[in-house]
């Protein structure tokens, strides 16, 4: 990626807004810049401090890294998302499709010029923690004491075992692989999220580019390798996180997904929001037992605004149509 393009991206410093409270934060994945319908100028609507770039952020799946920056450099000079970025802060994280190749994981034979690829794009500083690390997993921290938001970032990708695969009514359906050692983050991430879950926040939002809590449909998700899933829970709980909302994307629709404290045994209903579908959606909708509200299968993007008003922040998630209009607001509650 040509260096005048990459320090195109991340707009607003994150510095500029670390000491600040951040009161709304939208999300989206799944974009293809040639499909745009004007979708930027509404996010920029819902003034977000913070946007939450949640995967397949373009559309590659190649092994060719000069088609790979051509696909970005599509991203970067599409004039919405270049007027976005002058005042909005980016936060990114990567899927299948711009990791490389459709449901891809560590076998994919390109994974670290794509990662470099990424990592220069969004403009990663060289100090960064993630350039000296494998995969593109990362946090941020701020907001004033008593207020402080940690977003983690997490990769699907990089380390991700094989999935395992059968063919149900000649579709190709992904199955539990319950393999001894199969991962979707890897050693190395496991140790740094128990890490970051040890740092002092008031709220945190953990960003998964695949859903983390649904089970029953037929696609990439975390219950595709069910020891790691079970592994989350169960750090979430190890590490006496207090406020977590989970965020997701990849479906090419927007659901929230509640997993109850009695089904989880954590202190606090888990939520997985996913706003997927930024510039194409139509999933058929199917079984979700964690459903909450409806399932849009239309053009949408995702916002969180959250209230630090009193004791407990409350944070409110809301899917919004390609108007940018509201279609269904969920808000989150914590005990104290």
């Amino acid at each position: 990626m040509h260096r005048q393009l990459a320090a195109l991206l991340l707009g607003a410093s994150l510095s500029a807004i670390a000491e600040e409270p951040i009161t709304r934060v939208a999300c989206g994945s799944c974009y293809r810049p040639g499909k745009d319908l004007g979708l930027w100028e509404k996010i920029s609507a819902t003034k977000p401090q913070l946007f939450l770039f949640m995967g397949d952020n373009v559309y590659a799946d190649t092994e060719d890294m000069a088609l790979m920056r051509t696909r970005y450099e599509e991203l970067i000079t599409h004039p919405g998302f270049a007027a976005f970025r002058k005042s909005t802060t980016l936060l990114p994280t990567w899927d299948d499709h711009d990791y490389g190749a459709n449901d891809a994981g560590a076998d994919y034979p390109k994974r670290d010029s794509s990662r470099e690829i990424f990592l220069d794009v969004f403009e990663f500083p060289g100090d960064h923690p993630a350039r000296a690390s494998s995969g593109v997993y990362h946090s941020w921290i701020g907001g004033p004491p008593g207020k402080r938001l940690q977003v983690i970032l997490l990769d699907t990708r990089y380390f991700r075992s094989p999935l395992e695969k059968v063919k149900i009514e000649r579709r190709s359906t992904l199955v539990p692989n319950t393999k001894t050692g199969a991962t979707m983050l890897g050693e190395a991430q496991w140790k740094w999220l128990e890490v970051e879950l040890h740092k002092q926040a008031d709220l945190r939002l953990i960003v998964s580019s695949i859903q983390i809590i649904t089970t029953e449909h037929r696609f990439e998700k975390w219950s595709n390798i069910p020891r790691e899933r079970t592994r989350l829970i169960a750090l979430l709980k190890k590490t006496g996180t207090k406020r977590v909302v989970l965020l997701s994307g990849d479906r090419h629709l927007a659901e929230i997904a509640v997993m109850t404290r009695k089904e989880s045994g954590l202190p606090y209903d888990l939520v997985d929001f996913t706003s997927s579908g930024m510039t194409h959606a139509g999933a058929t909708v199917g079984p979700n037992r964690h459903r909450v509200g409806p399932c849009w299968t239309k053009i949408n993007f995702g916002t969180i605004e959250i209230d630090w008003s009193g004791k407990i922040p409350v944070p409110s998630l809301t899917i919004h149509n390609q108007d940018g209009k509201p279609i269904y607001r969920h808000p989150v509650t914590f005990p104290r």
